[in-house]
C-alpha cells in the first residue's frame, strides 16, 4: 500500500515499506512528500513549504499492493479513512499517486511545482509558457530567475526549466552539485537554447556537467527569413514525443552527451533525455517551443503536447501523475 499518512488510510507503515532518498545524500526522511514541513519536502499547493531543509525528501514505496481507481479498495486497512484527492503530498485516495490532480483534464497536475530559471527569449512574439502553465496548474511557474540554486530553493520544486541564463550570475560548483542531488532525489530538469548571444551555452552546460550532456556550438539549421523554423519530423519512439509528428526548431545548438536522442534536425541532435532514477534530465536545442508563433501558427505543430508529455515524463513516478488527454484546451 502506497498511503503515506495514517490521517488518510489509517496505517503507519513500516520503515521497510518506505525507501527514502535525499537531495543532500543524507540518510532516510521521516515525513510525507510536500507535508510544508522544514524537512526539505515538495511544499504544498498553498506555497508552504521547506524553508530550512537539507534537500529533497521523496518516499516512494518498495513493494506491496496498490489500490486502483479514486476510491480506497481493499487494500486499505479495516477502519482507514480516505477522501478524494488534494494538493497535500499524500495519497488521499490510496490509488498509489501522490497529488495527482487534474480537474480540468488538460494533462498537467494542478498540484505540480515548477521553476523557470533565467529569462524567456524575445523572439516568435513573446513567451507563452508560463501563461500557459499558469492556467492549468494550480502554482503556475515560478520564476527563480538568477537566484543563488541551494538544497532548499530546489527542494520546493518538483520541475525546473532553465531558459535563458547566459546573463544569470556564473553558477558555482556547490550551485551545481545542489542541481544534480536534487535531480537524483527525484527532480526534473529541463534546459532549453538558441537565443544566439555570445556565450550563451557556457553557463547552461555548468548545470548540465553532472549529467555528461552539453550544448556544443553547431547551430542546427539556418534562420530562414530572420524568424521562422522547420519541423522536426525524425523522431525515436519515447514518452516524451508520444503522439508528436512535427514540431519547429531553428538556430538552436547541438546536444551532445549522455541520453536518449528522441529527435534529429539536420543532421544534430535535437532532444536529448537521460533518466537519473528516481529523477530526469531533458535537454532541447532550441527556445522555439516556448514562444508563441510555434503555438498559434503552425496548426502542423504538436507543441503543447511535447510540452505536456515532457513535463509528465521530467516529473517523478508516483508523484503527481495524471493522463494526457486525447484533445486539448485552448
Amino acid at each position: 500500500m502506497f498511503c503515506l499518512a495514517a490521517a488518510s488510510c489509517g496505517n503507519n507503515q513500516s520503515d521497510s515499506s518506505i525507501r527514502s532518498v535525499r537531495a543532500d545524500g543524507g540518510g532516510a526522511a521521516t515525513a510525507a512528500v510536500g507535508n510544508g514541513t522544514a524537512n526539505g519536502g515538495f511544499a504544498a499547493s498553498n506555497g508552504s513549504g521547506a524553508s530550512s531543509g537539507a534537500g529533497l525528501d521523496l518516499q516512494v514505496p518498495d513493494s506491496g499492493p496498490i489500490a486502483s481507481g479514486n476510491v480506497c479498495g481493499s487494500t486499505c486497512p479495516a477502519g482507514g479513512t480516505c477522501s478524494p484527492e488534494v494538493c497535500d503530498g499524500v495519497d488521499n485516495n490510496c490509488d498509489g499517486q501522490l497529488d495527482n490532480l487534474d480537474a480540468n483534464s488538460d494533462g498537467i497536475c494542478d498540484c505540480l511545482l515548477v521553476a523557470t530559471l533565467g529569462v524567456p527569449g524575445t523572439w516568435g512574439a513573446g513567451d507563452v509558457f508560463a501563461t500557459w502553465l499558469s492556467a492549468r496548474s494550480n502554482n503556475g511557474a515560478a520564476n527563480l530567475a538568477d537566484q543563488v540554486l541551494t538544497p532548499q530553493l530546489l527542494a520546493k520544486y518538483q520541475v525546473i526549466v532553465a531558459q535563458d541564463v547566459h546573463m544569470n550570475h556564473v553558477y558555482a560548483a556547490d550551485e551545481i552539485l545542489a542541481l544534480q542531488n536534487w535531480v537524483k532525489a527525484g527532480g526534473g530538469f529541463m534546459t532549453l537554447i538558441g537565443y544566439s548571444p555570445p556565450g550563451d551555452t557556457t553557463n547552461v552546460n555548468l548545470l548540465l556537467a553532472p549529467f555528461g550532456m552539453n550544448y556544443g556550438n553547431k547551430q542546427i539549421l539556418p534562420r530562414v527569413g530572420g524568424a521562422a523554423t522547420a519541423p522536426i519530423t525524425m523522431w525515436t519512439p519515447h514518452p516524451i514525443d508520444e503522439g508528436v509528428t512535427a514540431v519547429g526548431v531553428n538556430s538552436g545548438y547541438e546536444i551532445q552527451g549522455t541520453g536518449t536522442v528522441i529527435a534529429e534536425a539536420g543532421g544534430f541532435n535535437v532532444g536529448l533525455a537521460q533518466d537519473v532514477l528516481p529523477g530526469h534530465v531533458f535537454a532541447w536545442a532550441d527556445e522555439w517551443i516556448s514562444y508563441n508563433s510555434e503555438w498559434t501558427q503552425h496548426p502542423d505543430y504538436q507543441v503543447q503536447l511535447l510540452w505536456v508529455n515532457a513535463i509528465k515524463w521530467l516529473t517523478a513516478t508516483g508523484i503527481c501523475q495524471v493522463p494526457i488527454p486525447p484533445v486539448f484546451p485552448k
